[in-house]
């Protein structure tokens, strides 16, 4: 068994909480974990990706903490509808880069996009100007039910 590290409230003076401190403050990982899933991370993978590959944490929680990190509300795409008239304001290519779908469209012409990572400061940017300069309602959800509207929504 290795130590546990020290530096874990690294992150409480953070303007902004980091995933991991956010996850640990609300019980859902221990610092033993955490430090596994931090050893363990692949080359290029988010904490939340290795934190759910090793079975640590559920896809959900993730995203979940990940909306209240980026005051986003959590949307269940795999029980909600999503809109086809909103899906169709995206093109599918568009969609996969930037691991979102719309999924309604608002009477005011705005639309709330579904992402996996609401806390990605360039998305929205993108996203705006990906669907013609329309107003954006950001929502968080997981990558599996992303993939699975995905291929619901534009076959």
């Amino acid at each position: 068994m290795r130590p546990a590290r020290l530096d874990h409230q690294f992150f409480d003076n953070e303007p902004r909480s980091q995933l991991g401190a956010l996850l640990l403050r609300k019980g859902l990982l221990t610092n033993e974990e955490l430090d596994q899933a931090l050893e363990e991370r692949e080359q290029g993978e988010l904490l939340g990706e290795a934190l759910v590959r090793l079975r640590i944490c559920f896809e959900a929680d993730i995203a979940r903490v990940l909306g209240e990190q980026a005051q986003v509300d959590f949307a269940d795409i795999d029980v909600t509808s999503v809109d086809r008239r909103a899906v169709q304001l995206l093109r599918k290519r568009d969609a996969v880069r930037m691991h979102a779908i719309p999924v309604r469209l608002h009477p005011d012409d705005t639309v709330s996009v579904a992402v996996a990572d609401p806390t990605d400061e360039t998305l929205l940017p993108q996203l705006k100007l990906a669907l013609g300069g329309r107003e954006v309602r950001l929502l968080v959800t997981t990558p599996s039910a992303l993939r699975a509207a995905w291929s619901t929504a534009y076959n």
